[in-house]
């Protein structure tokens, strides 16, 4: 006893020590886009969505429906899509212009947008960046200017200071569209008509235009709308600006394009664990320990148990016994009379007929020739010569024949039911 509870101390003591050392090891973020509403990670939207919930007059929410599923509703709404890869099919595209028609706003921030970038005839092209966003931050250097330019708020324009990742996409080329898809287009080239919002290292990242009653917003940094632009200096502001002509409309992002996304129901406690690292070796060396202790604990601390036979059914010799008994001393009456019985309880069990009970022997003289296969005048004659049987006196005797064929009409019922 003594020696398991010094055993116990030490990997409780072991246990604690690992944990220690693990909270003080600096935390590795995880920098992979997923845009997740609950992803507290620098590119995850937990602190985006919360910040938008509190600051948006009219609401907002996030939700995993569809862009054609949003258009059902023709009520005006601000329509933010926020993914790497939009990759908007031809359907989205209409669902798109549809709630534009009702006076909706539509912001899309990605860096690639499917089939819209052949109805606004636009491209977007990739700077390469030879260090990730970690390297920069880690070094506190590389910061570059994104210019806002205008929005048809006349917003002033101003600078923000943004690390080059955050931007490695622009618009090389896009067109004005200021009509719904089926009218006549008016498009012009962008470098002396299009108003572009925002430019970075002077190259366009974002513009916007006006289509039918409501508004498109085009975006080729969604990584601007993320928790870390949302927590760096005062580059919400920069958000908030791209949101602004959204602000007298409640708005509604969509993760339908965000594969990575999850919900509430998917965030158990046992996640949470395995998402950070103390605990999560924690689990994993209670459950080696406790494999440890099950491996130990096998060994065998008592004398062999001995094998005990398993008790035979006699049952059936028992059966066979009774019956030699009842036909030995030719009580063949009492013999088919307790077939009888068994004959009727089995009918009761497995199709609900008493034929115990003669009131409405029509009926269910019909349901057992149904149930059987067997003519019903058969059944009849059978069930009749039973309680014939049943109601003569104890002096009453029958053939060995007569016997035979009454057990084996009966046992020919209950086969064929």
């Amino acid at each position: 006893m003594k020696l398991n509870r010094w055993f116990v101390i030490g990997v409780v003591a072991f246990l604690l020590i690992i944990f220690l050392l693990h909270y003080q090891m600096p935390r590795e973020f995880a920098w992979t886009p997923t845009y997740a509403h609950y992803d507290h990670e620098p590119f995850g939207c937990y602190v985006f969505d919360s910040l938008l919930n509190e600051d948006m007059p009219q609401g907002y929410s996030v939700t995993n429906r569809s862009l054609p599923q949003l258009a059902k509703d023709s009520t005006p709404r601000g329509i933010l899509v926020v993914a790497d890869d939009a990759s908007l099919t031809q359907i989205d595209v209409d669902a798109i212009y549809q709630m534009m028609n009702c006076g909706s706003q539509v912001l899309v921030a990605s860096n690639h947008f499917g089939r819209l970038e052949d109805t606004l005839k636009l491209e977007t092209e990739y700077t390469y960046i030879y260090r990730k966003l970690k390297d920069f931050i880690k070094k506190k250097e590389g910061r570059d200017t994104l210019r806002w330019v205008t929005d048809t708020l006349g917003t002033q324009p101003r600078d923000y200071m943004l690390f080059s990742p955050l931007c490695e996409w622009y618009i090389r080329d896009a067109v004005i569209v200021d009509s719904l898809p089926g009218d006549s287009v008016r498009e012009r080239p962008y470098h002396d008509s299009i108003s572009y919002m925002a430019t970075f290292n002077n190259r366009p990242i974002a513009y916007t235009q006006q289509v039918g009653r409501g508004r498109l917003t085009i975006v080729s940094a969604p990584l601007l709308f993320t928790n870390y632009t949302m927590l760096d200096m005062d580059n919400a502001g920069l958000v908030f600006r791209f949101l602004s002509t959204m602000k007298h409309l409640p708005v509604v992002r969509t993760t339908t394009f965000c594969p990575e996304a999850e919900d509430a129901s998917q965030l158990t406690p046992l996640r949470y664990f395995l998402s950070q690292p103390p605990l999560r070796w924690a689990i994993y060396l209670s459950l080696g320990l406790a494999v440890l202790c099950l491996l130990f604990g096998t060994r065998r601390r008592q004398r062999v148990i001995p094998v005990m036979k398993e008790p035979e059914n006699h049952t059936i010799e028992f059966i066979e016994l009774i019956g030699t008994l009842y036909y030995q001393s030719r009580e063949r009456r009492s013999l088919v009379l307790r077939k009888y019985t068994y004959f009727a309880e089995e009918l009761r069990r497995t199709i609900h007929v008493d034929i115990t009970d003669d009131e409405d022997d029509g009926t269910e003289m019909q349901t057992i020739a149904n149930q059987s296969g067997i003519p019903v005048e058969d059944v009849q004659r059978l069930i009749e010569e039973l309680r014939l049987l049943e109601a003569a006196d104890d002096e009453t005797e029958i053939s060995r024949k007569e016997m035979k064929r009454l057990i084996d009409e009966m046992n020919r019922i209950i086969k064929n039911i």
